[in-house]
């Protein structure tokens, strides 16, 4: 069969480009996807304007970056402008080279795009929905509405730049149609919902050195970060996953304090009300920064969002080398870990779940580490000659107490055979989707027990002249007292000075 033996079977405009409205996005993830525009063109402030004139209503999204020429443009406003498979910039945070148009035909069915590079003259094309549908044909008109270039009154007053236009909301809440009257403060709430997700999506790209200012109605928004570090935050061991393409995933397991250990009124505002804490709970996935997915457990079966694990939240960092791995959709909502995580995640899932049902259930008494002491742990992980290893930690205070009441080249003796016969082949890599894992209640023995191994650490640390209270800080920071609140509070009112 010959490669020339082909026809060519167009899609028709007029069905194609009413389907593409369908792709799942609301309001503020359309926007969200306009501002991703805007940021790969290097802005620095980004305005997003809602403007209510009954049905004349518009959004429009204008910002300071690079702007593109004529060209530039053309591509911009084709379908399918970039391929997905390519590599692209760090900061680019598109995928699919659909972002512009179908987030815009989602909500409206004319959009307008002005822009500029630094010197050059603007360039002006425009989407139009009806046009396409009543002519069936892919037409991109090269003028703007009767009245679109006065709404551009920002983008004239900057060197560079490019200016969204929305027009024709028929799919905005609040915009009156033929069945449905409308309503300003409907619209407007619209513009207050979208501010609020702006604020949490973008928050590590507004947070960063020299970050981008977003504006919405010409209010700089605040950003909410999720995982707001206080004196009462556990922060848990990283973990850093390597993916089949050689892309590093950064995991970062965080136990939330207890709601009656935030008292600070910045700490309240960055928390937020602790009545959505149990919606909030789960895996974070962030690309480039940017946040995907919010609060979910990922489908682990048996994982719900209950009130028992609400302070458990866990970071994930991605590359945007890794968007087909993690079957990243065109809304950027939604991502799925590829098979190859799977375990890692649940095992640092369980963990963290766990950790937090305990501190929910001491109602926040752990004394936890302030920012100048990271949670340390008894094992850590070494790589010698290539191969994975574990170690214990010289520094923990156990140890050190060991070698000062002793022979510490016995001590260091009796560590080293522990480290070298570390029973590696006895942990299920694999473990069983359906096993039920128990969470293990500590006993009175146990009590007993890690109550005398923190006397023993408090004297070790009293011995190097360490003051009562910088001492519990940093017992509170290693395993495992961190996992017994009550009895570091315990030891914290009552020390062994005798």
């Amino acid at each position: 069969m010959s490669e020339n033996d082909f026809e060519v079977v167009e899609p028709r405009a007029a069905s194609l480009i009413e389907s593409l409205r369908a792709f799942g996005y609301d309001l503020g993830s359309a926007i969200a996807d306009l501002v991703d525009n805007s940021i790969a063109a290097k802005a620095s402030k980004i305005w997003v304007d809602f403007q209510w004139r009954g049905t004349a209503s518009t959004i429009s999204i204008t910002d300071d970056g690079e702007g593109m020429d004529k060209s530039g443009l053309r591509t911009a406003m084709r379908l399918g402008s970039r391929n997905p498979n390519e590599l692209r910039a760090d900061h680019d945070l598109g995928r699919f080279g659909l972002g512009l148009k179908t987030a815009s035909f989602s909500q409206c069915r004319c959009v307008t795009v002005i822009t500029k590079k630094s010197g050059g003259d603007e360039s002006v094309m425009r989407w139009d929905l009806n046009h396409v549908s009543n002519k069936d044909a892919w037409h991109v008109m090269l003028s703007p509405r009767d009245g679109a270039m006065k709404e551009r009154v920002g983008l004239e007053n900057l060197k560079s730049g490019t200016f969204v236009l929305l027009q024709d909301l028929d799919r905005v809440p609040g915009i009156p149609h033929e069945d449905e009257a409308g309503s300003e403060d409907s619209f407007m709430r619209q513009c207050q919902e979208v501010e609020e997700y702006l604020s949490l999506v973008f928050h590590r790209i507004i947070e960063a050195p020299n970050g981008v200012k977003i504006y919405v109605n010409n209010r700089r928004i605040t950003p909410v970060d999720p995982f707001f570090v206080v004196e009462a935050t556990q922060i848990l061991q990283s973990h850093r996953l390597r993916d089949s393409s050689g892309a590093t995933v950064l995991v970062e397991p965080f136990v939330m304090p207890h709601e009656s250990k935030v008292t600070d009124q910045s700490a309240r505002e960055k928390a937020g009300d602790s009545r959505d804490w149990v919606s909030r709970q789960g895996f974070y996935i962030y690309r480039q920064e940017r946040l995907l997915v919010a609060g979910s457990w990922l489908g682990f079966r048996g994982w719900r969002k209950d009130e028992h694990h609400k302070l458990a939240r866990i970071r994930i960092s991605i590359g945007n080398q890794s968007d087909a791995l993690w079957q990243i959709d065109v809304t950027k909502r939604k991502a799925s870990p590829p098979e190859q995580f799977k375990d890692a995640l649940r095992k640092i899932g369980q963990t963290t779940r766990e950790r937090a049902k305990r501190v929910y259930t001491y109602r926040g008494s752990r004394i936890a580490p302030t920012s100048a002491f990271e949670l340390k742990f008894v094992w850590e992980q070494v790589v010698l000659h290539g191969q994975l290893s574990y170690r214990i930690n010289r520094e923990h205070p156990l140890v050190q107490a060991a070698k000062n009441s002793g022979d510490a080249s016995s001590v260091e003796r009796l560590l080293k055979v522990v480290e070298s016969h570390f029973p590696t082949h006895l942990i299920d890599p694999n473990p069983i989707d359906d096993q039920v894992i128990a969470i293990v209640q500590s006993s009175s023995d146990d009590d007993t027990e890690v109550r005398k191994m923190l006397v023993a650490s408090w004297h070790a640390l009293k011995d190097k002249g360490i003051g009562h209270s910088q001492i519990m800080t940093i017992l509170a920071a290693w395993e495992p007292f961190n996992a017994y609140p009550a009895l570091v509070a315990q030891l914290q009112s009552n020390p062994p000075y005798q």
